[in-house]
């Protein structure tokens, strides 16, 4: 059967087309906050269950628990703290007038309304010992630290209302946690595996999907690319479903796999992601996970089968698949 939601109970914060629609009018008249477009896509993915248990943006305690421990403070694993620092000038004057017990309006790319903070805390925000604790280092040179350096010195806490689904470019695709979990009882799987990526697939990854395939203990693939905020080099979020779409609709069967998107920020922590990801995973209905050589790590910061060994450390109820390295056989003319 499926895997329960991480902590046990899928979060909807998401309210309905007709309260979403009055509490946007509302909005208008509260502080106004514009995050950074990855703590945007945080917002939604708390409000529609995709960072279960989490109802909202974290506190000092929890924070400091899981930089600490890896745990939330009630022990359940959670590598990777859920934080909203906002920047710039404008914003760090409506943080200064904000008190707990105050409804902050978060808006969207367009500046347009789209969730509600019920601010329950403001705290400092250690930037460098955030960096270190989650990514290992400091050094600028890695991209999420740079955005963490980059985040404002006060942290906002409290649970957050989404008053309306983003506009993403996968569209239809970006289906919900409780969307995928009908689809996947819907098809009759009872174990899934996801399979996480960020790029177009190659070789590698057709023969990494097609052994998951394979297993007896599988019912279904799940491919699930993260098409968050774009770094140098990355292809686009377009091109990426549509090298998938071709993929799923010619080569695989069609009742053993589904294609959907993850619209969120890529985490670059190594091991700590993996983990990450994987809980998320989960909260959309994943049983297993599939965790290759290196995943989540970015040039040489972390220890390419560390993302193996977290899983060992942290039971987070889902069963790794792990891979290590892929390779095209000359000899053979295949993949081994």
């Amino acid at each position: 059967m499926l895997p329960p939601p991480h902590g046990g109970h899928l979060v909807h914060r998401l309210l309905s087309a007709e309260d979403g629609a009055r509490r946007e009018i509302e909005a208008g008249e509260l502080p106004r906050i514009r995050p950074f477009v990855d703590q945007v896509f945080d917002a939604e993915k708390v409000a529609i269950g995709a960072y279960s248990p989490l109802e909202g943006f974290q506190d000092a305690q929890d924070v400091e628990s899981v930089l600490r421990t890896g745990r939330l403070p009630n022990g359940l694993p959670w590598p990777i703290p859920i934080v909203l620092a906002p920047a710039g000038p404008a914003n760090a004057a409506v943080v200064a007038r904000l008190r707990p017990g105050d409804d902050v309006a978060l808006l969207d790319l367009a500046d347009r309304p789209f969730a509600v903070l019920h601010l329950r805390e403001s705290f400092s925000f250690d930037r460098p010992g955030f960096a270190r604790a989650v990514y290992g280092t400091t050094d600028v040179a890695h991209p999420n630290v740079a955005d963490v350096r980059a985040a404002g010195p006060i942290a906002l806490a409290g649970p957050v209302d989404l008053l309306h689904r983003l506009s993403l470019p996968a569209g239809a695709l970006e289906l919900t946690p409780a969307e995928t979990r009908a689809e996947f009882a819907r098809r009759g799987w009872r174990n899934v595996a996801a399979y996480q990526t960020r790029n177009v697939p190659h070789t590698a990854h057709e023969y990494l999907q097609r052994c998951v395939l394979e297993r007896e203990d599988v019912d279904g693939l799940f491919i699930h690319p993260v098409l968050g905020r774009l770094k140098k080099g990355d292809y686009r979020p377009e091109v990426i479903l549509a090298a998938y779409r071709a993929l799923v609709q010619n080569y695989y069967p069609e009742d053993r796999v589904l294609l959907a998107s993850l619209s969120i920020a890529m985490p670059y922590a190594g091991p700590k992601a993996a983990l990450f990801l994987a809980s998320v995973r989960k909260n959309f209905g994943c049983g297993s996970y599939v965790v290759g050589r290196d995943q989540a790590g970015i040039g040489t910061y972390y220890e390419p089968f560390a993302c193996h060994r977290i899983f060992d450390e942290f039971d987070i109820g889902v069963t790794p698949i792990r891979f290590a390295e892929t390779f095209y056989c000359r000899d053979c003319k295949g993949m081994a």
